[in-house]
């Protein structure tokens, strides 16, 4: 008779592995990733079907219930490698499914054969057990759960294959294993499903907080971003204790708009962005503050260091050609710098004294910094 507990795992499998293709089906994001879940969560549904039914006991069968289920697991591990940039092992994978429908031929002992497949699958729990590690420890604090699962699983893989080897014809402790296998490897195979639901909404989540935070034009940040960002600096542990910060804009940028047109005016604001985004250190901040005016945050920098670096940028700035709906131009930019030395300092001053700075800056003749204090001396 048919173990009933089967049917049920497999049916909640398969419906976890629909919800996982269905979810945001509307959008492009991860549509292969959620295909390859979706196929691994049919194919292990599938071998352990295979497995239990009662009614045929032919060797194929188990061949077949056996590469469903390696095949399942190869391709959730297959998604979470895709999911971190990882290297997909898809030679090491085909080699792995080759190898186990050889060892179950039947001109090997059925043992080797049971061997051979806890094996196989213990080795891709491990694998599964490693990657979902990558993944939980970025992704949220706490307990590891998924890891641990498979962790367990591959353990209990472990156990029944020294169990079959020790004993060899007498079964009781590969039998008193079974209900610890199916416990392990269902948990992780459900919840691992439910985990990958998790990493979707996840990366909508991101990718939402990306388009509030950013400027659709140049891909910096937005306003709101600055401000954001402002307050994280001034909540850092250890705090920045001093923060320099420019307000700067393109001179005589309404000229590039009436002479060449609004495309090669925002195409010069993508190339001053980019240029700026290439040029800052990893920790610093370029965004829009608004119109073609920008604002740059250099963390732990003081206005003397602040003032050569974007001195040298500015100049940089001036020789670098952009190219801008079929012309190529030169421009240049102007701004006004200050620096904050004490964590209690009002973000909202020092960028208003900025402004007033790169305003000085304009009146000054432009294509020139204007720094308040000891720097600007």
């Amino acid at each position: 008779m048919m173990d009933i507990h089967i049917l049920p795992i497999a049916l909640t499998i398969v419906l976890v592995g629909w919800s996982s293709w269905r979810f945001a089906a509307s959008h492009a994001e991860l549509v292969r990733e959620r295909r390859i879940w979706l196929q691994g969560c049919l194919c292990i549904a599938s071998g352990l079907v295979i497995e239990a039914q009662p009614v045929l006991h032919w060797r194929w069968l188990d061949v077949l219930s056996v590469v469903f289920l390696l095949g399942g697991y190869q391709q959730f591990a297959l998604v979470l490698a895709s999911l971190q940039g990882r290297r997909c092992w898809f030679v090491a994978d085909s080699v792995l499914c080759l190898l186990t429908i050889l060892a179950n031929t039947v001109w090997l002992p059925v043992q080797w054969a049971a061997m051979w497949n806890l094996m196989a699958l213990g080795a891709t729990f491990v694998r599964l057990s490693w990657l979902h590690w990558q993944i939980e420890r970025l992704i949220r604090p706490g307990f590891p759960i998924l890891t641990t699962l498979y962790a367990l699983g591959a353990i209990t893989f472990a156990l029944r294959l020294a169990a079959l080897g020790w004993q060899g014809s007498s079964l009781v402790l590969v039998d008193m294993s079974d209900p610890l296998l199916y416990l392990f490897v269902s948990t992780a195979t459900i919840y691992g499903s439910f985990g990958f639901l998790m990493v979707i909404l996840r990366r909508r989540t991101q990718h939402l907080v990306r388009e509030t935070l950013q400027d659709s034009l140049t891909g910096a940040l937005n306003r709101r971003g600055l401000d954001e960002t402002l307050q994280q600096l001034r909540q850092a542990v250890p705090p920045f204790r001093r923060v320099a910060i420019a307000m700067l804009d393109v001179d005589y940028f309404k000229q590039v708009n009436d002479r060449y047109g609004h495309a090669a005016g925002d195409e010069v604001l993508r190339q001053l962005a980019r240029f700026f985004q290439q040029s800052l250190r990893e920790h610093d901040v370029f965004a829009r503050y608004g119109g073609e005016e920008f604002c740059v945050l250099l963390p732990g920098a003081s206005a003397a260091d602040a003032l050569r670096k974007l001195d040298a940028l500015r100049e940089q700035f001036a020789r670098l050609p952009l190219l801008a709906d079929g012309h190529t131009l030169h421009c240049t930019f102007s701004a006004g710098l200050v620096c904050w030395d004490d964590a209690e300092v009002n973000p909202d001053k020092c960028l208003h004294q900025a402004d007033d700075l790169l305003y000085q800056a304009k009146r000054a003749g432009r294509n020139c910094i204007v720094a308040a204090g000891p720097a600007g001396d």
